[in-house]
């Protein structure tokens, strides 16, 4: 019996200072990649059939009725696909576990890929980000694993997209946060997508049904990805359009030369008021005077 006590000790310890690590849990450089592990990919990512750009890393879909994320998705599947690919990818996981400390990511083969990057340059306050900062490190994680699902010469300006949904925060937290990022390689997409991240985070901390949370990012990424294409990449202005500017100003005009126009006939019918009862007048009193 006093054998089990140190172990039994450690254990609590553990829990009350952080989460148990649920694997599987992959580094962003480790991250089963479709273009170059097909095959391992498909083995973890591949867990509903009826929705294979959904990764669903721990099962947290299973048994549920995901009928309304493939609508949401067939809703929306012109801008979802690109030939017998998919355009998006969403990938739900119940952690992720940052690293301990910049040696380590300087040092680990498993996050070597964050120095191999076409796109933008990682520098040491981003390293420092990645190790202390939840936002940062999501933010270099979601990035990393879009160049390794979509391919890296592909993702520097093009319109894919991909969601990182983390249901339980990081390893060694505790307060179990959700995060939602979403990242693309189009600058211009990215404005219309800290809404969608927003709105998704609101509702798993409110406790939504995943199954619906899914279906909602769909349906709204789906529909900024409409208003991108309609747009042609610029955001949608909501001030008032030059037509109704210039239709006002012609209202404008119209309604002052009315009044002008009412207030020059208004006083020439006073005028000649006026002068016909001063004729009148003048005319009384002559009479009177013969009389």
């Amino acid at each position: 019996m006093m054998r089990l006590l140190p172990a039994i000790f450690l254990l609590t310890v553990y829990t009350q200072g952080g989460q148990i690590p649920v694997p599987p849990i992959f580094s962003p450089c480790n991250f089963p990649s479709p273009i170059t592990e097909p095959s391992f990919h498909r083995s973890v990512c591949y867990t509903i059939p009826r929705l294979p750009f959904v990764c669903d890393l721990h099962h947290q879909l299973a048994y549920t009725n995901v009928h309304g994320i493939e609508k949401a998705y067939n809703k929306y599947r012109s801008l979802f696909t690109n030939g017998n690919s998919s355009t998006l990818a969403v990938i739900i996981t119940k952690q992720l576990e940052q690293p301990a400390s910049a040696n380590e990511v300087m040092k680990k083969t498993e996050y070597a890929c964050l120095f191999d990057n076409e796109c933008d340059q990682i520098d040491g306050d981003m390293i420092t980000g990645i190790v202390g900062n939840v936002r940062k490190f999501l933010k270099i994680y979601s990035w990393k694993v879009y160049e390794r699902w979509f391919g890296v010469s592909e993702s520097c300006s093009k319109t894919n997209l991909l969601a990182l949904v983390v249901i339980d925060g990081v390893v060694n937290d505790a307060r179990k946060i959700p995060y939602v990022r979403l990242h693309t390689g189009s600058h211009r997409l990215r404005v219309l997508l800290p809404n969608i991240q927003s709105e998704v985070n609101n509702a798993l901390v409110q406790g939504w049904p995943l199954a619906k949370v899914i279906e909602d990012l769909v349906d709204d990424v789906g529909y900024a990805l409409k208003e991108y294409y309609e747009l042609n990449g610029e955001q949608r202005d909501h001030s008032v359009p030059p037509w109704a500017r210039n239709l006002f100003l012609i209202c404008l005009a119209l309604v002052i030369t009315a009044l002008l126009v009412e207030w020059y006939v208004v006083r020439r019918k006073i005028g000649v008021q006026k002068s016909g009862s001063i004729k009148i007048a003048s005319g009384k009193s002559k009479t009177h005077l013969m009389f």
